[in-house]
């Protein structure tokens, strides 16, 4: 009887203990669900680097160019957006960027001037910046070429920039 007792102990403890971890797992990530949007930012790499470091990739305007794999920035650095209506009849937004974010774009337009960064929305390859003059306001702008459906599945994901967190409903 003690070991058939001990066994059923043995079976209701690990679900117990998984039902506690799965809550900690829970709190600890404050309930965050995964990003409904991957925006990826890839700067211009080098054919040198292929294909570990970088891949062959064909711009919007045309270009072969190699880019590199790993993005410079991703969603995870967006803070919030501010979406517009472009001259041609798209939809653009801005990007404002945390401090890490920032940061990492500062130093690239530095380094990189005259260099091309390509913009994926959710795989889709959704503008080419070219690389101007050095940004240190943290904002990326994404002149045009967004669909009304690009505009509202990145106002779900982030705040807009200028509406209290009340208007946005965050």
């Amino acid at each position: 009887l003690q070991s058939a007792v001990a066994t059923r102990r043995n079976f209701v403890m690990p679900r117990q203990a998984l039902l506690a971890l799965a809550l900690v797992a829970l709190f600890c990530t404050g309930g965050a669900k995964k990003p409904v949007v991957d925006i990826r930012i890839h700067a211009e790499g080098m054919a040198s680097e292929a294909p570990s470091f970088a891949f062959p990739a064909t711009l919007m305007d045309g270009r072969q160019v190699h880019l590199s794999r790993m993005p410079l920035i991703s969603h995870r650095e967006v803070k919030a957006i501010f979406p517009f209506d472009a001259a041609d009849g798209t939809r653009g937004v801005y990007l404002k960027l945390d401090s890490h974010g920032s940061g990492l774009l500062n130093q690239h337009t530095v380094a990189a001037r005259g260099g091309t960064l390509a913009v994926f929305i959710n795989g889709r390859q959704a503008s080419n910046l070219r690389v101007d003059r050095q940004v240190s306001d943290g904002i990326v702008s994404i002149p045009r070429g967004l669909t009304e459906e690009d505009i509202t599945v990145l106002s779900s994901a982030f705040p807009i920039l200028g509406q209290s967190e009340e208007k946005s409903g965050r």
